[in-house]
């Protein structure tokens, strides 16, 4: 019957308000003019609808009824009575209205169509029934214009509540006098309350999240009450679900005779842009702290370049001048010493950086664990000699244990424990223990590492995987222990899954447990063929050196030798060995890479640059470290081949195969 743009539950009220009030007019209109049958019609192009109808009881039976004329003037083609219509309409009139009187009202534009109302038998050669239908026409004109204007307020607060939806800005008013409150949908949806909810002062403060914003909006209602003057602020709210809600609210006040009567405003949830800004405002302190920390780690980094440089710078120019032998080999080991330190901190800087960074890759292999672990507790028994300290090492696994992982960076972890051990402990005793074990299923390197150094209290503790992050900035010792060591370890560790705690008391020294998950592995038990050595290579002389800090594994490698007759000199480290090397040609010589003073890579480097090796001699690495990098270094540094530990027997036959032809061809 009547159309809307939208069917608003407010619209369907007002039609069936529209509906009912047009039914009693009707009802009304027959009742006066004491007929049984009142009709408000519609005229369309070819069609005359009826919208109400009196009595079901009398004609029309219809809904809709075929127009008498084309025409869709009401005027034209519906006379205003009986007494006007031609004998034709009238025939079309009695046809559908099974009657001949009718008296017509005046025409009514409602919606962009024409309505007016028609009552069948009502005599219109009578002046008093015309002035009582004119009478219905006013009333139905007022009816109609009423409905319009109602429906045209609904449309707009339906189009203003759209709008605070798509805002989400809602309106609020306070009758400040009798002390009530009123929210639009909007507030109450920001609020996360039900359509019904009946807020008082005391619930709306109350929503505000306890503390500062609470305490503000509080103070700000109370100042415009008092001056009148508007607020505009952004606070949060804890709404009735629960969730935070950052709103911006505006209020104003309304006086009257110098008092304030109402206050009238609105909310609107800003959560966005408020989380926005937030975020932001974080970032910037992030950045503004990542910068500060590079400008400190920068300058850390400065000063410690400073004191190795002066090391080497000074005893390089104090060995120019010096005539005793013993005084310049004491000023060179402090050159050197200092220029091993230098490495270490540029190698520290190197892989803090790549880590930061996110370039910074994990390579897995298999090797040998227990050999890893030996080798790396012979390097630091040297130095806990040095310093008169004790050294216990307990590794808890078979000797042939394999396992997959990061070998070099899990030997980067425990050498770093171990160095900040010995840096911080003058006396007593340092203990490297690692074994295996099943945790759920999951095969797990453990190891601890305590001394009985000067240990930490709990705000040192609190930061000491942080970079450079320590009380005093003069002591360069101090800042290598909390430097970007243990920063280092801590953030290896995360890379490769495991966990690290650390436990320590002032003047008991400190304990650092780490945990690293692994997968097992096994010897490379694929069939190999037994490398034979024939008499003939047999007779050919060969000069060998076993370089190895571990007098153990000089031992099994000077073995497998001496089977064929072949008794090798032995050399504890790199710089025994450069010195050996220089009093005799070698013809083959078996290079640790991981020992103290020199390691077997440098000594290499040294021994190829000084041509020291027989003409076909050769270097042959032998380390627990087995990884594709690993091997690259070896290589660069220029070894012929590479053993992994533990070394067998097949492949130390293999060397001297290749060493004995290589002779055997040259002689």
């Amino acid at each position: 019957m009547f159309y809307f743009d939208e069917q608003s539950s407010v619209n369907i009220k007002l039609e069936e308000q529209l509906k009912m009030s047009l039914s009693k007019l009707v009802q009304r209109g027959c009742d006066t003019l004491g007929v049984f049958q009142g009709l408000l019609l519609q005229i369309e192009d070819d069609a005359v609808n009826i919208l109400i109808k009196a009595s079901s009881a009398y004609p029309p039976n219809f809904k809709t009824l075929p127009s008498f004329a084309s025409s869709i003037s009401v005027n034209n083609s519906f006379p205003s009575n009986s007494v006007k219509a031609t004998s034709v309409f009238k025939q079309w009139f009695t046809t559908y209205f099974n009657a001949e009187k009718y008296i017509r009202g005046r025409v009514h534009h409602f919606d962009g169509r024409q309505v007016f109302l028609v009552f069948i038998n009502a005599c219109p050669e009578q002046p008093a029934n015309l002035d009582k239908v004119m009478l219905l026409d006013d009333c139905l004109g007022v009816t109609l214009e009423k409905y319009q204007i109602e429906r045209g307020e609904s449309h707009q607060n339906t189009l203003y509540e759209k709008l605070q939806s798509v805002a989400s800005i809602g309106t609020w008013e306070v009758d400040v006098l009798n002390n009530t409150l009123s929210w639009s949908t909007q507030t109450r949806r920001i609020h996360e309350v039900s359509d019904d909810f009946k807020p008082t002062m005391e619930d709306a403060i109350g929503f505000y999240k306890e503390g500062f914003n609470r305490n503000e909006i509080s103070r700000i209602v109370s100042h415009t009450i008092e001056t009148g003057e508007p607020w505009s602020a952004t606070l949060e709210l804890v709404s009735a679900m629960g969730n935070s809600v950052w709103i911006e609210t505006h209020g104003m006040a309304e006086f009257k005779n110098g008092r304030c009567t109402r206050l009238f405003g609105t909310c609107q949830n800003v959560n966005k842009s408020v989380q926005l800004r937030l975020e932001l405002e974080a970032r910037r302190k992030e950045a503004e702290l990542a910068s500060k920390e590079r400008g400190l780690l920068l300058s850390r980094i400065s000063h410690e370049l400073k004191t190795p440089l002066n090391g080497i710078t000074g005893m390089l120019q104090a060995i120019r001048f010096e005539k005793k032998d013993n005084v310049r080999i004491k000023k060179a080991d402090i050159a050197l010493h200092s220029a091993d330190r230098l490495l270490s901190l540029i190698n520290d800087v190197l892989d803090y950086t790549s880590i930061i960074n996110g370039e910074f890759s994990l390579s897995y292999s298999d090797f040998c664990v227990r050999s890893l672990a030996e080798d790396i507790a012979d390097v630091f028994k040297g130095k806990c000699a040095e310093k008169g300290i004790r050294l216990y090492a307990v590794l808890s696994f078979e000797e042939k244990t394999y396992v997959k992982g990061d070998a070099a960076r899990i030997s980067q972890v425990l050498t770093n424990l171990l160095s900040n051990a010995v840096k911080f402990t003058s006396k007593g005793y340092i203990s490297i223990q690692v074994t295996l074990k099943q945790q759920s299923n999951v095969p797990v390197l453990l190891a601890s590492i305590e001394d009985s150094g000067v240990g930490m209290n709990d705000e040192i503790l609190s930061r000491i995987f942080r970079p450079f992050q320590n009380t005093t900035a003069s002591a360069s010792e101090e800042l290598n222990g909390n430097g970007l060591g243990l920063s280092i370890v801590n953030q290896l560790i995360e890379k490769m899954g495991g966990e690290l705690e650390v436990r320590s008391k002032v003047g008991k020294g400190t304990c650092f447990d780490i945990a690293i998950p692994v997968e097992m592995a096994s010897l490379d038990n694929e069939a190999k063929n037994d490398v034979e050595l024939s008499s003939e290579l047999l007779n050919v002389p060969l000069n060998i050196l076993v370089v190895d800090d571990n007098d153990i594994n000089r031992l099994v490698l000077g073995s497998m030798l001496e089977r064929f007759n072949y008794v090798p000199d032995e050399a504890e480290n790199g710089e025994v060995a450069v010195e050996m090397a220089r009093a005799k040609r070698y013809d083959l010589i078996f290079m640790d890479c991981a020992m103290p003073v020199l390691d077997g890579m440098s000594a290499t480097k040294i021994i190829k640059q000084e041509g020291l090796l027989s003409r076909f001699g050769r270097v042959v690495a032998v380390t627990a470290n087995t990884t594709a990098q690993d091997k690259i270094s070896c290589s660069q540094a220029g070894m012929s081949d590479f053993l992994s530990k533990p070394v067998v027997q097949n492949d130390v036959t293999a060397q001297l195969s290749i060493a004995l032809k290589a002779k055997s061809i040259t002689a």
